[in-house]
């Protein structure tokens, strides 16, 4: 997958970010040859497990760290000898392959055992100068390499690791192994100088601290999302797709049709699916006439009642048994930067708000040590009655007061049942934003 396209949601995804990355990833394959792969940073929740096994689709391929790793430039097959070739045939194999380090393997398991080098070939041919014998041709591997001290590096040890290693010890190649030390290829610096980041495609979120770990060193490619626009920059004009809807899938919903391809029932089902989870069942303040036309157009391929698929989707999602305060504040959790403060913001979609009244003191409790351990000044917590259309608002912090200012209550009672309230991006964030700014 070193040269494929990857498409991924931000970190802590919901049912939106992993079934738009699913779903572009279709579409991309259909129309252009460079393999796109769906994926994701972070686990799923519950809801989206409902969603993916209901459909039959597999996960997204977690990728947590996108920063470029050794596996990353090797290029073709690796080059290498068992310990019984001899010096003539693995001079000819050097000779014939342009390659001045060769690896020595083990037969059955291909595990580095060690190296010959042009300059074991010329210090041998010192030796026999010096004594004035002849090379014995038919010399082994095993008995002329150098199997201690190697230098090498694990597949995943960090490029930019890497180049400090090469500069401390200036080789001309250095072997790559797996976990079980089994020889993958050859790396040298002049690899290192034409190294290149990742291409991404980011859906479902345009800010950095969302964003998959080391993403400013991948080449973003495009950008679709439905959110505000923050800070993620690159050096390039890229396509940036970002739209006043519900939902990033309505977005890509829309680019099929753009394109005349229909989506298959399962890529339907899951593209109706983010539909439903963003916009609440279409109850959501951020719901717009596209997001219901494109909930039910796909519904209609997946052939699923919306009413009916919405309220198990939820439920599914809602279910607090076996769940500690920390799963349930980060399950649905952004990071913000409103003007010169850091505000976490989860949310959690319940079907009985008496159920998860019960856990008010832990999750308050969770939440203070959240907002002690990472530096927020203000932790929010959503918790979104499906029924009542309304959200109980749990919030701890140095900034509480912005709380009292943005929605008229009183700060020190840290919950607040607010009515109508639905939506973190359009009806939280903005008042806060004002606020705090």
């Amino acid at each position: 997958m070193q040269d494929s396209l990857y498409i991924i949601g931000h970190r802590r995804p919901d049912t939106d970010s992993i079934c738009s990355a699913i779903a572009y990833a279709y579409l991309k394959n259909q129309v252009q040859q460079k393999q796109a792969v769906a994926c994701r940073c972070g686990p799923l929740n519950r809801e989206t497990a409902f969603v993916l096994d209901y459909f039959q689709c597999e996960e997204p391929v977690l990728i947590k760290d996108v920063r470029p790793r050794t596996k990353d430039i090797l290029t073709g097959n690796p080059v290498f000898v068992f310990p019984h070739v001899n010096l003539e045939d693995a001079g000819r194999l050097m000779h014939r392959e342009k390659i001045k380090t060769l690896a020595v393997v083990r037969e059955n398991t291909h595990k580095l055992l060690g190296l010959f080098t042009v300059g074991d070939l010329a210090r041998l041919l010192l030796e026999a100068w010096d004594t004035d014998k002849k090379i014995p041709m038919d010399i082994t591997m095993e008995r002329i390499m150098t199997s201690t001290n190697i230098e090498y590096f694990d597949e995943d040890d960090l490029i930019e690791e890497a180049k400090q290693t090469m500069l401390d010890t200036r080789y001309r190649n250095y072997p790559v192994v797996d976990e079980n030390k089994k020889f993958l290829g050859m790396i040298s610096r002049y690899n290192l100088l034409a190294v290149k980041g990742k291409q991404l495609i980011l859906v479902d979120h345009n800010e950095r601290s969302q964003s998959v770990e080391g993403v400013e060193q991948a080449e973003i490619l495009e950008i679709i999302d439905h959110h505000r626009l923050a800070d993620m920059q690159t050096p390039e004009p890229i396509m940036m797709r970002n739209e006043p809807v519900g939902s990033t899938a309505t977005i890509i919903s829309k680019m099929y049709g753009e394109h005349k391809i229909a989506p298959p029932p399962r890529v339907a089902g899951l593209l109706c699916s983010a539909i439903l989870s963003d916009t609440l069942i279409f109850k959501s303040p951020t719901t717009t006439l596209e997001d219901i036309k494109h909930g039910h157009e796909n519904a209609a391929i997946a052939g699923i009642d919306i009413q009916e698929f919405g309220r198990a989707m939820f439920k599914a999602g809602s279910t607090i048994h076996g769940r500690t305060a920390e799963d349930l504040i980060f399950e649905d959790f952004k990071k913000f930067h409103l003007g010169n403060y850091i505000v976490g913001i989860g949310q959690i979609e319940v079907v009985d708000l008496d159920l998860i009244r019960e856990k008010q003191s832990e999750l308050l409790e969770a939440m203070n040590k959240v907002q002690g351990d990472k530096g927020y000044d203000l932790v929010i917590l959503m918790l979104t009655d499906l029924l009542k259309d309304g959200t109980e608002l749990l919030f701890v912090g140095k900034q509480s007061r912005a709380i009292e200012k943005a929605f008229n209550v009183n700060s020190k009672q840290k919950s607040v049942f607010l009515p109508g309230v639905m939506s973190r991006k359009k009806q939280i964030v903005p008042p806060l934003s004002r606020v705090l700014q």
